[in-house]
């Protein structure tokens, strides 16, 4: 259990989204200069340690799915929706990007089942250093409303987050590769949920994309947000550099730089 999070806060993946701050007040008692922080998940907060074997797993949910993996073993997940991922994989295998959507809920649940399998014979994530530090920080600064950005399906993305034991710092919704298969549209889905939830807009300037592939650079830029990478996952400080993000960071060890970064 992270400290100063209540009990029971690491759960599953839910539909309902609790809108109560630690402290028990309503998120729409704001602070006027709130930002959010939009969270990636793999590479930035999270690393597996079976990547080999979750591959094998997808592929045989894929077969049980659609009669093909396509060409699952050799796509580039780095950075890409899980939508995406399956478009490449399978539209060479002839099963049309409407057939992956409208089973996207068969997905969805099968890609939990693996990580739920998986994690039953040992650990499948660990957390990338200072992640839980850092965490622990934000959530107790009003500064700061966090939320996740991620290509993983919605459903997997909390999967993920419960068995690292992190999911309970991330009660608002923002978007997942299962909302859309570009990335870049993705900005636009998290702000007006969160402005919903919020109970006010949240503007470009006011939004920040932590993520270590250019993919989550691009799409930040996409929609006019700030970006701050991280080489936490398979980008180098050089590669990551070169495309000239708002900020970066070796990984989230140094918890007084990132907040530095996020408050420029």
């Amino acid at each position: 259990m992270a400290a100063g999070l209540p009990a029971g806060t690491h759960g599953f993946y839910c539909e309902e989204f609790s809108l109560n701050q630690q402290d028990g007040s309503s998120p729409r008692e704001l602070h006027p200069d709130q930002r959010a922080v939009l969270f990636d998940i793999d590479g930035t907060l999270l690393r597996g340690t079976r990547g080999r074997e979750y591959r094998e797993e997808i592929c045989r949910m894929l077969v049980e799915l659609f009669g093909t993996e396509g060409r699952l073993r050799d796509v580039d997940f780095a950075g890409r929706t899980d939508l995406s991922i399956y478009r490449e994989a399978l539209e060479p295998a002839g099963i049309d990007p409407s057939v992956i959507r409208d089973r996207l809920p068969e997905l969805q649940e099968g890609s939990v089942e693996v990580v739920r399998r998986m994690s039953r014979t040992g650990q499948v994530f660990y957390l990338c250093a200072g992640v839980r530090e850092l965490l622990d920080e934000l959530s107790n600064n009003g500064h700061f409303a966090l939320s996740l950005l991620t290509g993983n399906l919605e459903k997997l993305a909390r999967t993920k987050l419960h068995d690292a034991g992190i999911g309970g710092y991330f009660r608002l919704r923002g978007a997942f590769g299962s909302d859309a298969e570009d990335r870049n549209q993705l900005p636009a889905i998290a702000a007006s949920r969160l402005a919903e939830q919020l109970g006010r807009p949240v503007p470009p300037q006011r939004m920040i994309i932590i993520g270590d592939t250019p993919r989550d650079i691009a799409c930040a830029r996409h929609y006019g947000a700030r970006a701050v990478a991280v080489a936490s996952g398979r980008h180098t400080m050089d590669q990551l550099r070169q495309l000239q993000p708002d900020g970066l960071l070796p990984d989230l060890s140094n918890t007084e730089e990132v907040l530095r970064l996020l408050t420029i």
